[in-house]
This record gives structure tokens, C-alpha cells and sequence, in this order.
């Protein structure tokens, strides 16, 4: 990544802001469209496009025309770059955990101090059932990338100061950038208090629904625990409580979270009660 980064010059940042402010319209930004806003010959901007390519930070391909769009790698530089240049990153450490949908890396801030840099990842299967829901037309599938960076940062804006979640600091392309938690995930730890941490979770989960979020995935790999309390991250596949599969969606937080405390700690609650308590019914 920082060799990446590193290996870029001005002319190079202006091509990959030229396919991200591009790419909402074309699968390939067409080189035309990059030597307009670039202001640079089409010759000079293939030549440019083979030196992206072979460095795996664009996709470049003949259809009608040549057109490039941005790599995994490609679109994470570029987010790096923002971030860098809006002073929301100085300094990107290891990578600290690694998944199908995304790369998350310690990092430092001036501003924040110690941070963390989650790159998302959506790859081109899971673009293609998603596709099949909503209309995406033709373009890339580092468009829901995108996407859904922005989603969980806009979530966790939403929740923080509400609920216990990272402090969200920045978002850039598909990067999402928060204050760094001291603890470490449900399932790496054997609790001595299950019966008090499992209503720390539901008293989160209850938060969120009355700030009209639901996180959609939540699991014991994305709830974070130390002496402290309990933290739940991984915003992505958040929904909005007025979304036609909301209460489908909370149902199944729950259940997940209820059958790891029963399955690992022999706790049993009943699912229909939690519902009712997380959803303030009476």
C-alpha cells in the first residue's frame, strides 16, 4: 500500500480523481472524459493508464473505447490519498485484521492520535446478487464500494454519543476512518459475566433501534468487550428502521446474539421478550 502510494505522481492523481468523479456514470471511464478533466492529451493519459495497470491500481479495457477503473489496491491508495491530504491520517501502521469485505489497518492521526483505517471490499459475486435487487446498471462494482463505506460512516455519525461505537472520524472512497478501541472481539474472550454483558448488548442493540438503526450483521465477531463495557462496530450492512426488511434483519441481530450466549454459556432467553424490550413495546 504505501509503495502504492508513494509511486504516484500529480499526473497520476489527477487520472484516478478523474475515474472516481467518473465512475457513478461509466463501468470504464473512457480516456476521453480523464483527458478533459485532466487536461492532458489522450496519448499522454494511455501511456499513464499502462503504468496504473501495471502497477494494479487501475483496470483498464477495450470495449467501444478505452476506458479504467480503479482495483481494490487502486481505490484504497486513492482513498489514503484524501485522507492524507485532509489531515485525517499521518501515519498508516500493520494491517490488523483482514476479511472478505474489507482490510483494517492501525494507523496514526495528529488530530485523533491513535486510529483505525477500514478499506472496504465488496467483491464482484456479491455486486452481482446485490445488482439483481437494485439498479445498478452498468457500472463498477467498486461503486458499492463505495457505497457502503459511506453507509457505515454515516451510521456510526448517527449512533456516536448514543450508542457505544467507534468515534467516526473521516470517510474517503472506501475508506472509514475511527478512533481506535482498546478491547478485544466476544468470541476471543471468556467473560466471567455473561449474564451482564449479553444485557450491555441488548441494551446497545435497543440504542441503535431508537436512533432507527440496525446493524444487519451483528454477531460475537463485531461486538468488542473489555472491563469497560461492550463497543459494536461493522456498520456496512446497517438498514434503517423504516426499511421493508428491518424487523427481519433486527430479528436475526438477535437471535445471533442469544444463541452465541446460550450455545457458549449455557444463558437462555427468550427472543420474543428481548424483541419486545429492544423495540419498547409494553
Amino acid at each position: 500500500m504505501i509503495e502504492l502510494y508513494r509511486g504516484l505522481d500529480r499526473k497520476d492523481e489527477c487520472i484516478l480523481n478523474a475515474i472516481f468523479d467518473n465512475m457513478w456514470d461509466f463501468e470504464y471511464v473512457p480516456v476521453h472524459a480523464i483527458a478533459r478533466e485532466c487536461g492532458i492529451s489522450e496519448e499522454k493519459i494511455e501511456l499513464a493508464l499502462k503504468k496504473l495497470g501495471g502497477m494494479r491500481i487501475t483496470e483498464n479495457k477495450y470495449t467501444e473505447y478505452l476506458g479504467a477503473s480503479f482495483t481494490f489496491k487502486g481505490l484504497s491508495v486513492f482513498s489514503l490519498k484524501r485522507l492524507v491530504n485532509k489531515n485525517a491520517v499521518s501515519m498508516l501502521g500493520n494491517i490488523m485484521g483482514e476479511g472478505k469485505e474489507s482490510v483494517v489497518y492501525n494507523a496514526m492521526s495528529e488530530r485523533y492520535g491513535e486510529v483505525v483505517v477500514k478499506f472496504h471490499r465488496v467483491g464482484y459475486p456479491s455486486f452481482k446478487k446485490v445488482k439483481e435487487k437494485r439498479d445498478y446498471g452498468s457500472l463498477h462494482y467498486t461503486v458499492l464500494t463505495v457505497r457502503s463505506a459511506k453507509r457505515e460512516y454515516n451510521a456510526l455519525k448517527k449512533l456516536y454519543g448514543y450508542a457505544s461505537v467507534p468515534q467516526p472520524v473521516a470517510w474517503e472512497g472506501n475508506a472509514v476512518v475511527t478512533r481506535l478501541i482498546d478491547a478485544k472481539e466476544l468470541f476471543r474472550v471468556k467473560i466471567s459475566n455473561p449474564g451482564d454483558v449479553l444485557d450491555m448488548i441488548l441494551e446497545e442493540i435497543k440504542k441503535m433501534y431508537a436512533r432507527g438503526i440496525i446493524h444487519g450483521d451483528l454477531s460475537q465477531f463485531n461486538i468488542l468487550v473489555n472491563s469497560d463495557g461492550v463497543w459494536i462496530i461493522d456498520f456496512p450492512q446497517s438498514v434503517d428502521t423504516k426499511d421493508p426488511m428491518a424487523q427481519e434483519y433486527l430479528e436475526r441481530d438477535v437471535k445471533n446474539v442469544l444463541d452465541y450466549f446460550e450455545r457458549t454459556y449455557r444463558l437462555k432467553k427468550d427472543l420474543k421478550e428481548v424483541m419486545k424490550y429492544i423495540k419498547d413495546e409494553t
